[in-house]
């Protein structure tokens, strides 16, 4: 079994662990995990790791997400989709489509999001959708995200499709009744597709159907450094150097370019295996994970 990324369609109907469970079987490893979950009712790409790369997961997650999404007025439900009880109906909006790109346009820049009860965020250990199917709400406390657009491709009095790009952490049906509560509505999340999540797009994206009837699974494995694409890479050949780093050692190495603090990047050796992940600090390469040689297949 090798070592490697999966861009993985996610049909609706099933969780994001369910796919992680059937992927293990596929490639007979336990050692399987996903890069953000995507809710059960929700397609689309779903990137999972395998092997070694399961240590990159936390990497990929960060990246920038796409989603094409349809939004309802008039109702509110507990879940804030489609799958939840309805608990309150409103009007429907009474906006122009420009007055309703003008809300949507509100939304787009760093904003604060309070995590929906039926999300995967805990408290004190235990994910708030428990809390909430045993009938507990609790207050949450606002999040900072990142909205970095929204287009509007339809819009009437009793819909709206848009497409996002967001970052880590946004929850796209807070945010569909967040926008209908600015119309003067109420509102409910009716579909989701993630169409990107980093580098991996859903057109490139392959069915499990297809994984699990594939004789050769492993054709559908992109290597680790897709993980990493858009980070500075350093090629590392002093040995001192190498196991300083392989021992998590800060060490000065050239990137070739000038580093802000904090920015994330990775080593390599001088046949591009991968020796660390880590981050630029105090002007100095201070690894966050580190990999033996031989331990991976990843060459950058």
């Amino acid at each position: 079994m090798k070592d490697g990324i999966v861009n993985v369609m996610k049909p609706p109907g099933i969780t994001s662990h369910d796919a992680v469970n059937r992927l293990r079987r596929v490639y007979h490893t336990k050692k399987v995990g996903h890069t953000g979950t995507l809710d059960p009712e929700a397609l689309g790409v779903l990137p999972i790791c395998i092997g070694q790369a399961t240590r990159l997961a936390e990497y990929l997650t960060d990246k920038e997400k796409e989603y094409r999404v349809m939004m309802k007025f008039g109702i509110s439900t507990d879940t804030e989709d489609n799958t939840g009880e309805i608990i309150a109906r409103a009007p429907l909006p009474t906006l122009t489509r420009e007055e309703f790109v003008e809300v949507c346009q509100s939304f787009v820049g760093e904003i604060e999001q309070i995590p929906p009860m039926y999300s995967a965020v805990k408290k004190d250990g235990q994910p708030l959708y428990k809390l909430a199917r045993a009938g507990v709400e609790i207050e949450r406390m606002p999040r900072k995200i990142m909205i970095y657009a929204i287009e509007v491709l339809m819009y009437s009095d009793t819909a709206a499709l848009l497409n996002v790009r967001c970052g880590k952490g946004t929850y796209i049906r807070t945010l569909c009744t967040d926008i209908a509560k600015k119309c003067g509505s109420l509102g409910h999340m009716c579909y989701l597709m993630r169409n990107q999540s980093g580098a991996f797009r859903v057109e490139d994206a392959v069915r499990l159907d297809a994984l699990e009837a594939s004789t050769n699974p492993e054709e559908y494995l992109l290597p680790m450094e897709v993980a990493l694409a858009d980070m500075p890479v350093a090629t590392v050949s002093d040995e001192t150097k190498k196991r300083r780093l392989q021992n998590g050692l800060a060490q000065k190495i050239d990137f070739g370019q000038s580093l802000i603090e904090g920015t994330l990047a990775a080593a390599v050796d001088e046949n591009g295996h991968l020796l660390a992940v880590g981050y630029w600090r105090e002007e100095q390469f201070q690894p966050h994970k580190v990999f033996k040689v031989g331990e991976n297949d990843a060459a950058l």
